[in-house]
């Protein structure tokens, strides 16, 4: 399928949450639901425990795959990014781009060890993204 709107994006940031004890990495589900036509995500995992002057983390796929952005999602594509949060980071934030008309969809939580349970306080739905500029 070939891209739609490759040039044009917005922005959308889960604000800086706080890392609960338990969560060892932020998961970020995107879903692409148009049927026709791919299109370009970005996401950016940052570490803000420094409390200014913010660290990009590597944003992984599948085996610990690091993701080259932008990232084509195929219409109808689910895909399952991941970046992983030690001990020492306290204050993270996500932010995703895509075009402003695309049926991206994207759930962001934090993931627990192994069964990998979805650690509820860092959980923020596609709804609750904020906008920015």
């Amino acid at each position: 399928m070939p891209p739609h709107y490759p040039h044009q994006s917005v922005i959308h940031s889960t604000g800086v949450l706080t890392r609960e004890p338990a969560t060892v990495s932020a998961v970020i589900n995107i879903v692409n639901l148009d049927a026709y036509y791919a299109h370009y995500v970005n996401i950016e995992v940052w570490d803000w425990s420094n409390y200014s002057n913010p660290v990009k983390l590597p944003v992984l796929i599948g085996e610990d795959t690091v993701v080259e952005f932008p990232y084509l999602l195929e219409g109808n594509n689910l895909a399952v990014f991941y970046a992983n949060l030690d001990e020492a980071i306290n204050l993270y934030e996500i932010r995703i781009s895509y075009p402003p008309h695309s049926n991206i969809i994207a759930n962001c939580f934090g993931r627990s060890l192994p069964p990998y349970a979805s650690q509820e306080g860092n959980t923020v739905y596609h709804k609750q993204l904020v906008r920015i500029h």
